[in-house]
């Protein structure tokens, strides 16, 4: 008898111990899978192209890696693939580098891979007389050189002093050898990252998977499908039902109050460019009055809600060419002061009422399209002329960069930038100087200015690079801010996900869980 019960009682322990390890609560999945519904679809998987968000989103951090990465918490510098670095002379680093890393070919990461992503990673570098437009190379201005001393030994050599060259390199991603052979874009992928490329349908999908090989933890999420989606009513509700897991870039009409939602600042500024070589832009009372006509308290508070706030500057607090005794008075909403400055070109035979196009992406960020529409009504009430122009991303860039197309009207360009690096090297060279690929500015002081910052440490560094920007607002007047975002995005009920300065341009999916 008490055989029995005994047995009884042990057959009830474990029946109770099965019960509570298949519990809803207790039971943790196995190998899950996610898909990210993303704005825009990435236009390139290269490693020299992933400075550019939409394709960051993807391949940062989960395909690629790079020697060093900033802290999304501090903005400091930390080793990745590299373990170490320290500086022989002011031109001369060396970095060693991490051991028994492999790529996703099974190839072994070593020193003569990393020289070969940095060099290919410049403007102008060519390989069998083609050269690479990798967009990337805005990062390293520069020229500098990188050889392997031996298999974990690399020592790069810069053109002049670069104090920040570590925080420069994390922006060199580091793909296979068999790419860096060869001018053309990878197709497919190769990183030393969590997740390894499975494949890709242009318009529909692309797919990861987890490395098994990968140096370091394995993530928990195992397969990962990105899909893109242009509205954010419609990436929100993929959430919603289910059908995604992380939708990016969810405007404020579509965000909830139950944790879904989640806020972060990646020092994004949304802010125009003018083009002052044609007209209506050709006298600077006319740039001046683009910006007074512009009531940017009622059009973010409005328009924009909880994803923006009034701005002014190019940069954020953060980043150290942000001026911080900025007059705004030059720049502020004056719709009246706005006319009169108009009317005062148009007297001294500047014509103001030539077209010029307000260049625009609807994915620019949530609202973009109602807040060009609102900022052209407002410009076309002071005496001047815009036609807006939103076009998808590819036809957008063909305005955004050098060379700019002899015939086109002037433009202003609609730009949302971001710089989480917290240093203007990272956004002065390419949008305000005279070779800037991004700018339409050229004046000498300016460049002079940022040449002197780009060799000099903390607080000198940052006053050049403050008075480079005064220069800008107050001289030339052809970048300024509208609003400072504020970005959401939205998760699945049961992913736990902490977002934070970076996920704008890098989503890692090893730190996505499922709960």
């Amino acid at each position: 008898m008490n055989k029995y019960i005994n047995l009884r009682l042990r057959a009830g322990t474990i029946a109770g111990v099965v019960a509570a390890s298949m519990s809803p609560v207790m039971a943790q999945p196995v190998d899950p899978a996610v898909t990210v519904a993303l704005a825009v679809e990435p236009n390139s998987l290269d490693s020299c192209d992933t400075q550019p968000a939409d394709n960051a989103n993807v391949a940062r951090g989960n395909i690629y890696q790079s020697l060093t990465h900033v802290k999304a918490k501090d903005g400091s510098v930390e080793p990745l693939l590299a373990e170490s670095w320290k500086q022989s002379d002011d031109l001369v680093w060396e970095f060693k580098l991490k051991p028994n890393v492999k790529f996703h070919d099974g190839s072994t990461f070593n020193a003569e891979t990393a020289a070969a992503n940095i060099m290919r990673t410049q403007a102008g570098f060519q390989i069998d007389g083609q050269a690479i437009a990798c967009l990337n190379s805005g990062q390293i201005p520069e020229p500098i050189k990188a050889e392997p001393i031996d298999d974990l030994t690399l020592r790069v050599t810069t053109t002049r002093p670069d104090p920040i060259l570590p925080l420069r390199l994390s922006y060199v991603d580091i793909g296979g050898m068999e790419t860096q052979r060869t001018a053309q874009k990878a197709a497919q992928p190769v990183g030393t990252g969590p997740y390894r490329f499975v494949d890709r349908v242009q318009g529909q999908h692309i797919k990861l998977t987890r490395f098994d090989g990968y140096w370091s933890a394995a993530p928990q999420i195992k397969d990962v499908t990105y899909v893109y989606r242009a509205e954010a009513a419609v990436r929100a509700g993929m959430v919603t039902t289910g059908e995604a897991q992380i939708a990016t870039a969810i405007s404020a009409q579509h965000a909830t109050d139950d944790g879904r939602t989640l806020e972060y600042k990646d020092n994004r500024i949304v802010l125009t460019r003018l083009m002052p070589d044609k007209e209506p832009f050709l006298d600077k009372r006319v740039r001046q009055a683009v910006s007074k006509a512009i009531d940017r308290d009622t059009l973010v508070q409005v328009l924009m809600g909880r994803t923006g706030s009034p701005w002014y500057q190019f940069l954020s607090p953060q980043v150290n060419g942000y001026v911080t005794d900025f007059d705004t008075s030059f720049f502020s909403f004056d719709i009246e002061e706005a006319r009169q400055l108009v009317e005062a070109a148009k007297a001294d035979g500047h014509d103001v009422g030539a077209e010029f196009l307000i260049v625009t992406r609807p994915d620019l960020f949530p609202g973009a399209d109602e807040v060009v529409q609102a900022i052209a009504q407002s410009l076309q009430s002071i005496g001047l002329n815009p036609r807006i122009v939103s076009l998808e991303n590819t036809a957008w860039l063909k305005y955004l960069r050098k060379p700019f197309a002899a015939d086109q009207p002037a433009t202003m360009m609609m730009i949302s930038h971001d710089n989480t690096s917290g240093d203007a090297s990272f956004s002065f060279p390419k949008y305000i100087t005279c070779s800037g690929n991004l700018s339409s500015t050229c004046n000498t002081k300016i460049d002079e200015l940022i040449s002197k910052a780009d060799i000099s440490k903390g607080d000198e560094r940052s006053q050049l690079y403050q008075e480079a920007a005064k220069v800008l607002y107050n001289d030339e007047t052809t970048m300024f801010g509208i609003a400072e975002q504020v970005r959401l995005m939205m998760v699945g009920e049961n992913v736990k996900y902490e977002a934070n300065p970076l996920t704008g341009i890098e989503i890692l999916i090893a730190d996505v869980t499922i709960r």
